[in-house]
């Protein structure tokens, strides 16, 4: 193929460029027959707004500016995390999910203050800082006596001010694979088990996003796509998609695959996005395995179970 440029959308966020690099850089490796010139075009999102007023932000807050650039032809491709992008309606019409590489580690951790303590070590009462209602229901059904404090920033600004003790806090809650792809996996104090924090769906992946028409870019991204990670994230999403839910929601899914086999593990508070529920701690989780095949029904199958469980269903 002859030479071209590349023009690639992404947030301006520390951790989002160091993840739209981390693309780029396989998308050269995997073309290296292919003389391309990479720009990449910082674009501001409401998300992005709402973080600097540290407000809520909506489902797909930080993509829908991006996507909207993909689909004019402003940029030629789309670098989000995968969490980011809802469920129910992942981008607008016209535009899909042309790679997901390899996925990093979907764990959550803690970084603690005094850089030693654990969940499970760390002191009575003490205060744990996290954005995420999904995080905030696990931890209050693991340690009822924690008392969790709403945080926002990016993850440097996060640990900083946790380990100055400007917030006040004793450790915070993040994504291990944020942490790993800023270099930062030193900080990591304990990588919290799935029995402990089940993670949001999609977490841990990067969803590349091209216009449907675009063969060439298609193309080009083809080969950073991974079919096991494929398979996990559609049975995850098909999962929340059956309770409507986004990165902001309390619902948690982890799928994974084995010898043609997933088995996909679903956490929901036992209202969804009740605060009363939430703030007793009150968590459902349940398994299924099942064929690879279709990871979409698999999914939709742990759904329906549970939220016949929950008294939702038909």
């Amino acid at each position: 193929m002859p030479g071209r440029i590349l023009v690639v959308g992404t947030r301006g966020s520390e951790l989002a460029l160091a993840q739209t690099r981390l693309v780029t850089g396989l998308v050269r490796k995997t073309n290296s027959d292919v003389q391309l010139e990479i720009r990449e075009k910082i674009i501001r999102t409401s998300g992005d707004e709402g973080l600097s007023r540290s407000a809520g932000t909506g489902k797909d807050a930080f993509t829908k500016e991006i996507d909207h650039s993909l689909l004019t032809g402003e940029i030629d491709l789309a670098v989000h995390s995968l969490k980011d992008v809802p469920s129910e309606r992942p981008f607008e019409d016209g535009l899909e999910i042309g790679a997901l590489p390899v996925r990093e580690s979907p764990l959550d951790v803690l970084i603690s203050k005094d850089g030693k303590s654990t969940l499970g070590s760390i002191r009575n009462k003490a205060r744990i800082g996290t954005s995420s209602i999904r995080r905030k229901m696990q931890l209050a059904a693991y340690r009822r006596d924690l008392e969790i404090v709403e945080v926002h920033g990016n993850v440097t600004t996060r640990i900083r001010k946790v380990k100055s003790g400007e917030w006040s806090l004793d450790g915070i809650v993040l994504a291990e694979a944020g942490l790993k792809r800023l270099g930062l996996g030193d900080e990591i104090d304990e990588v919290l088990p799935t029995k402990i924090m089940l993670p949001a769906v999609g977490q841990g992946c990067l969803a590349v996003l091209v216009r449907s028409k675009d063969e060439e870019t298609k193309q080009l991204v083809r080969g950073i796509d991974d079919h096991g990670t494929r398979e996990c994230v559609t049975a995850e999403r098909a999962f929340s998609r059956e309770f409507g839910g986004g990165c902001n929601e309390p619902i948690a899914a982890l799928a994974t695959v084995n010898a043609g086999e997933i088995f996909l593990e679903g956490a929901v508070a036992n209202s969804v996005s009740s605060d009363k529920i939430l703030a007793e701690g009150g968590v459902l989780r349940r398994s299924i395995t099942g064929s690879s095949v279709d990871p979409e029904h698999l999914g939709k199958k742990l759904a329906e179970e549970m939220k016949y469980s929950l008294g939702k269903g038909a």
